[in-house]
């Protein structure tokens, strides 16, 4: 089955490179931008001919979460290899399933990916329709002058690489879930499973991070829901796919696992005679199970640490504040003029 390397599709390749993705990121961000003020959106002489939902502030959001997801997509997936490196200990699979899993983060089918691409461009076009109003009338004014063009496909693309990076993800969740099912269980050592809720998190707050680009469009008109909605839900919904894919199997799987155990150490204790404490045998036997299940019962069937779930929770409050610090902004603007 032919292949393909995202890291050919996505020019990803730069982590080598003292903050090469970053600048990468950068790169894509200027040259977007230089491209969409080519097109006139900037132009006051070309204000005449835009419609409502053309404006500066769209090339803006279309600049910058493009220029922002192609890096973070290329850091979420060396942190996939990553966790599945720090897994394949404690994973009952052979050896080659493993490097399969490992070379899926980046390398995907090619039916799988003509199927993305056609998923995003028929999102993009339904999108740009919405915009319009009608197909006919995306057809007739959406590439009606420049401006008009550069937005019709600023759209486009950015479904298209958006939609590629969620369900390269997802799938890369899915990579995680399998692995889930058969990682063995420690649970007096739950730290080693603590690579699921990691890229759980950063997926998650990749996510995060592209919803608080969508304030941008609101820079030069006023938002109207048509605009960002489909936006929104297009990220929203993957977003909690993410958050529970790679981490819900595993917390069943402890779960499990503490449940049985429990049942076991109780178990032992009924088989045990009455404690009488004039025979220090019996104590001595019933100690270590007692310490023992006082241990089980504090163990958390969730393999994340206060640390990544106080910095997802800082994080999710990210979007509000830019949708209220983008309110706020205009209405000084205003003032001022």
């Amino acid at each position: 089955m032919k292949t393909i390397d995202l890291r050919n599709a996505f020019p990803i390749r730069t982590s080598a490179l003292p903050g090469g993705r970053w600048l990468l990121g950068l790169g894509i961000f200027a040259v977007l931008l230089s491209a969409f003020w080519l097109s006139g959106l900037a132009s006051e002489e070309e204000a005449v001919v835009r419609s409502a939902s053309t404006s500066y502030g769209t090339a803006l959001f279309f600049s910058a979460i493009i220029g922002y997801i192609v890096p973070v997509f290329g850091f979420i997936s060396e942190r996939t290899q990553a966790a599945i490196d720090l897994l394949e200990a404690d994973l009952a699979a052979e050896p080659e399933e493993v490097q399969r899993w490992r070379e899926g983060i980046y390398r995907k089918p090619l039916a799988w990916l003509v199927s993305v691409l056609l998923i995003g461009l028929v999102s993009g076009t339904a999108h740009n329709a919405l915009l319009y109003g009608s197909v006919g009338e995306l057809l007739t004014s959406g590439l009606a002058s420049p401006p008009e063009a550069a937005t019709t496909l600023g759209t486009l693309l950015t479904w298209v690489v958006m939609t590629t990076v969620i369900a390269a993800l997802l799938d890369n969740a899915h990579t995680l879930r399998r692995s889930a099912r058969v990682c063995r269980v420690d649970l007096l050592n739950t730290h080693r499973l603590r690579p699921f809720a990691t890229v759980a998190v950063i997926s998650t707050l990749a996510l995060i991070g592209a919803q608080a680009a969508f304030p941008l469009m609101a820079v030069e008109n006023e938002l109207e829901a048509v605009t960002y909605v489909p936006g929104l839900l297009a990220t929203g919904i993957p977003m909690l796919i993410l958050a529970a894919l790679p981490v819900w199997p595993i917390h069943r799987r402890m779960a499990q696992a503490r449940h049985l155990a429990l049942a076991d150490i109780n178990n032992q204790i009924a088989r045990l005679p009455a404690v009488d404490t004039r025979r220090p045998d019996t104590v001595a036997a019933l100690a270590p199970l007692l310490a023992y299940r006082r241990e089980l019962r504090e163990v958390s069937v969730w393999p994340f640490d206060a640390g990544v779930l106080t910095r997802l929770a800082l994080y999710l409050i990210i979007p509000p504040l830019t949708w209220v610090g983008a309110a706020l902004i205009e209405n000084v603007v205003n003032a001022f003029l």
